[in-house]
């Protein structure tokens, strides 16, 4: 009877540890509000660089082309991408269009030259921001019929 009585005191106080512990980490909502914010912080991010001008190869802040302007947003987050919009659309998880969220990547293929060559950051509501030639860091619609015709693939990096 006494090693059962020892028995049962260990298995409740494991218990009673796990449900310290579990009572201590964060709820899903906690989480998910967690990574809106940080989604949110992301786009207000890419929206303070609007109007700035695209340079092929520019890495900002004071010029950007469309993976540098990605790179260096999500750099301000200690988000690490690499630096072209082809290696960009290997990291993260493929969603499907209409699962889009603000802080998504969005891939376009064909733009200048054959395979992935354009990114932006989804900001909701169908749009996205990126630099664009000619434009600079500018807010279009998915629905364009440019972007429309040359989109690739999304990808969320942002748990």
């Amino acid at each position: 009877m006494n090693r059962f009585l020892k028995l049962s005191v260990k298995v409740c106080s494991i218990v009673l540890l796990l449900a310290v512990v579990f009572t201590m980490l964060p709820s899903n909502s906690a989480l998910a509000a967690t990574t809106t914010s940080k989604r949110q912080a992301i786009v207000n991010t890419a929206y303070r660089y609007r109007g700035r001008p695209y340079v092929f190869g520019a890495t900002g802040p004071r010029y950007f082309d469309c993976s540098g302007f990605v790179r260096y947003v999500f750099r301000q987050h200690g988000i690490y991408l690499p630096r072209t919009a082809a290696a960009q659309s290997r990291v993260g998880t493929t969603i499907s269009k209409s699962s889009l969220v603000a802080g998504d990547l969005v891939f376009f293929k064909n733009t200048y030259k054959r395979g992935i060559s354009h990114v932006g950051i989804y900001v909701g509501n169908n749009r996205i921001i990126h630099a664009f030639p000619r434009r600079g860091v500018t807010v279009d619609s998915l629905s364009n019929s440019y972007l429309r015709a040359k989109y690739a693939l999304s990808k969320r990096v942002l748990r």
